[in-house]
């Protein structure tokens, strides 16, 4: 879910008081209701790449083997969008990615790492940018379980005439073709 992110204006407190009145002024004069924001990209998450299971090195794939299981629970965000007079600029996404980890029985250490990636493409799914990062987290204490957010930033350019909505933001794990064929057989596919 999107919110769009506001301006504030500051103003001085000697003309707060004006500066009131004239927006209430401006505000009065308006002719109908405001127009809507410009739309948003459409965020996705990758069903295939949304979850990363990594093992000790060598053959063994069932449960003893694990080290780690993360997945990508869910995304919060905003965009914002700088349009110039010709109608061209750019949209800046806020983005939030909310995951989750687990310490798998064969983990040695507490403290781990997983590579995602966020890719922008157009609308027929042609991928413009994509990125990688790495991300390390500590499980404190006795837990082996937790949940953790990445923030990021992305701004993506826009052509006279374009909006956000003929962009779509794509995240997921950066995986091997064995992880994905692993997610793949673990969701019946």
């Amino acid at each position: 879910m999107f919110a769009m992110n506001m301006r504030r204006v500051r103003v001085g407190k000697i003309g707060a008081g004006y500066a009131a009145l004239a927006l209430f002024a401006v505000a009065a004069c308006e002719q109908g209701p405001a127009a809507p924001p410009p739309p948003c990209p459409d965020i996705v998450i990758v069903q295939d790449a949304a979850e990363v299971t990594q093992f000790l090195p060598g053959p063994g794939r069932d449960l003893t083997d694990v080290t780690l299981e993360a997945r990508v629970v869910d995304f919060r965000g905003f965009c914002e969008t700088d349009l110039e007079d010709d109608r061209s600029g750019a949209v800046d996404v806020e983005l939030e990615l909310l995951m989750v980890a687990a310490r798998g029985p064969a983990a040695a250490g507490r403290v781990a790492s997983v590579r995602y990636f966020v890719a922008i493409a157009d609308k027929e799914e042609n991928v413009l940018a994509r990125a990688e990062f790495e991300t390390e987290f500590t499980f404190e204490g006795n837990r082996n379980r937790i949940g953790f957010a990445e923030e990021l930033t992305q701004r993506i350019p826009l052509r006279r005439g374009q909006l956000g909505d003929n962009f779509s933001v794509f995240v997921g794990f950066v995986l091997t073709d064995e992880g994905l064929k692993f997610n793949r057989n673990k969701r019946g596919r």
